[in-house]
């Protein structure tokens, strides 16, 4: 999946441009797969009827970019595990009862789970994740 087929923006993940960095492309890939999972997820329809594409992109941007702080305690080592916070969830969506604020909490570990993209990147995010992305400035819409 690419940024075409999604309302999500390139500029959602960086302010400035010392912000260009391994880890928010990281979490901008991980954003589009999300996305992607929501759009898929059959449990999800109602859901996606309730709100729209670009509603859903800014939801998958902010849940991806609040477990940023998880992310690097785990490839800092202080963690042995990314921890998913369902209460970023219920941040966003105060109103939702909590079996589907449940249900948007795992679509987001399966998400995670399904980055194959990773595999054989050579971006490497993970592992220089604070070095510069040369995507943000290579990637044109």
């Amino acid at each position: 999946m690419g940024l075409c087929s999604t309302p999500i923006q390139i500029e959602w993940f960086y302010y400035l441009e010392g912000e260009k960095t391994k880890i928010n492309w990281f979490l901008l890939e991980f954003a589009l797969s999300y996305y992607e999972h929501i759009r898929d997820n059959g449990a999800l329809t109602s859901y996606r009827k309730q709100y729209d594409e670009n509603q859903i992109a800014h939801f998958c941007t902010y849940y991806v970019r609040r477990l940023k702080k998880s992310l690097l305690n785990y490839l800092r080592g202080h963690r042995k595990s990314i921890v998913f916070y369902s209460e970023y969830i219920d941040d966003f969506y105060p109103h939702h009862d909590r079996n589907f604020n449940a249900l948007l909490h795992y679509t987001a570990m399966e998400a995670y789970d399904d980055m194959p993209f990773c595999d054989h990147c050579p971006q490497q995010c993970l592992n220089d994740y604070m070095a510069r992305s040369s995507f943000f400035d290579e990637y044109k819409r």
